[in-house]
């Protein structure tokens, strides 16, 4: 259910800025894991805060983004992966040595940089050369006496070609020197008989290779046979490497976990800098969700563009249900994404953009608000909204947090007030469930509830400064409301909540002719 929660407050745009350096560390984050364990999300805090102070130091930081980045994932293939894998496996001891020594020895500790593999990287470190890996002389004597004859082979078979060639060169005039054939004309081919062998290349030219003498072909004809024996040593010696490395497994299963560990909570920190987040605060079961400072970034960077301030959210649910009311445009559905925001950042080990964040861990996090991209043949929205409805409910079976955005809008209101009061009926019914819900509509409160409102739009300062006059432009229009809307939350007494959608209609540029009849018609109900 989180997926719906996590499209609600544009989760993705929070998770952009998380840039994990390590294959493993981009699995992670594919993932998405929810972690429903205190336990887990205290570990990742504590090392992400670690990291935070580490990152103060900015040339370790630095080596340390460095050497994560070229960190490789282990082959999964193993023996199969031949040379190609050892030097993977060499790439990943090399800078796994490096970041274990730039680490604190208690955060090395926490994560589980343990360095159990220096004999494993001293052997394959026979094979490293300049940045790439190959099976060397030093892992195989038998390997290396063939490399040595190969070599014999090589110089002798030079000096043969030299003599070759410049034999060819007088009687023919052709200078193969440095090079494997010459394309020459068919007249002239036929007169080279004994000197070269030809192929047909176009109309009027062959391709002229050399002939080789007949102790040049012996030789290579040696070499050949000296290359295969190579071949067949290496082969060997790859399969003792393979061996050494499989021995190490255990070991190094703990350093990927390690890195893995290491690269989340160093994303994290970094992510943390970078957006001014702070440390969730984890309460025990049924305490009250407690926002200070809360930010929905998304939102904060839209009325940036727009040059608008933002409003953070500063409030206590103390009470298992949460109702609000208030004004359009008044922040009801910011309140509900902010706060669910800060829940799934908090669940998936991040910290949080708030100043002080505190709630309990909840198993589960689903988000009913009439999804527009939601689709079900058959199924009118109506019918969408209570599918919906039952996906997330059916996870009220364990501790779940339950968020709610102007549910039943897609009916009449006497009938969405009742299904309404419905769901608050058996959600104060049912100890697992915490529901923050946003809602116009009148609905009868259980004893576990919290009525809550918007403060809505300041009528009477509007009116003194602009003097029933608005701007025309949406980007003064959105001003205006901005200007004179209080965003924050506080109780009310009667659940109704303030009616401020003509005042805001007004501003948006809905005709007066219509307010005027809008209100008549309100005054008269």
């Amino acid at each position: 259910m989180n997926e719906t929660a996590a499209k609600f407050c544009g989760f993705d745009e929070f998770l952009a800025h998380y840039e994990p350096l390590t294959p493993y560390g981009r699995a992670e984050k594919a993932r998405g894991t929810f972690y429903a364990s205190p336990g887990a999300l205290t570990l990742l805090y504590d090392l992400t805060g670690a990291f935070v102070s580490f990152s103060r130091n900015k040339a370790k930081a630095d080596k340390l983004s460095w050497h994560l980045k070229n960190i490789p994932e282990l082959p999964s293939d193993g023996p199969a992966s031949g040379p190609a894998g050892l030097f993977l496996v060499h790439r990943f001891l090399s800078n796994f040595k490096a970041a274990a020594a730039l680490l604190p020895a208690p955060l090395a500790k926490k994560l589980g940089f343990r360095w159990d593999c220096a004999g494993l990287l001293t052997l394959l470190d026979k094979g490293a050369q300049s940045g790439a890996f190959h099976i060397a002389d030093s892992f195989s004597p038998a390997l290396a006496k063939a490399r040595r004859a190969i070599a014999g082979i090589d110089r002798h078979l030079a000096g043969l070609r030299a003599e070759r060639l410049d034999e060819i060169r007088k009687k023919s005039g052709l200078d193969f020197d440095g090079l494997d054939f010459l394309v020459i004309g068919e007249d002239r081919a036929r007169c080279l008989c004994g000197c070269v062998f030809t192929e047909p290349y176009d109309a009027g030219r062959v391709v002229a290779k050399p002939i080789m003498t007949p102790a040049w072909l012996e030789l290579a004809g040696e070499r050949e046979r000296l290359r295969a024996e190579e071949g067949r040593e290496e082969a060997r010696a790859c399969a003792e490497l393979w061996a050494a490395v499989t021995g190490e497994r255990a070991a190094l299963e703990a350093c990927e976990k390690a890195v893995e560990l290491c690269d989340r909570a160093f994303s994290r920190a970094r992510m943390a800098k970078e957006l001014s987040l702070s440390r969730p605060r984890l309460a025990p079961a049924g305490s009250p969700i407690s926002v200070e400072g809360g930010r929905l970034l998304p939102l904060e960077r839209t009325l940036a563009g727009y040059g608008l301030p933002y409003t953070p959210l500063d409030f206590i649910f103390s009470k298992p249900l949460s109702v609000i009311h208030g004004s359009n445009m008044g922040g009801k559905t910011v309140v509900l994404k902010t706060v669910t925001l800060l829940q799934l950042a908090a669940q998936t080990g991040f910290f949080v953009p708030a100043k002080k964040y505190s709630a309990p861990v909840f198993a589960g996090l689903a988000a009913v608000w009439g999804d527009p991209d939601e689709k079900a043949e058959g199924l009118s929205a109506f019918g969408l909204e209570m599918e919906a409805f039952n996906r997330a409910w059916s996870a009220a079976d364990r501790p779940l947090l339950l968020v709610m955005d102007e549910f039943a809008r897609t009916t009449n209101a006497a009938e969405a007030s009742a299904l309404i009061s419905g769901v608050l009926s058996a959600a104060a019914a049912n100890p697992n469930v915490r529901l923050l819900l946003a809602t116009h509509f009148r609905v009868s409160l259980p004893g576990e509830a919290a009525a809550l409102r918007m403060r809505g739009f300041d009528t009477a300062a509007f009116r003194r400064h602009y003097k029933g006059k608005t701007s025309a432009g949406l980007r003064e229009k959105l001003r205006t409301i901005n200007r004179f809307m209080r965003y924050g939350l506080a109780a009310e007494k009667d659940s109704a909540g303030p009616a401020d959608a003509l005042k805001i209609a007004a501003i948006l540029g809905v005709p007066a002719a219509v307010i005027r009849a809008a209100e008549k018609f309100t005054e008269g109900r």
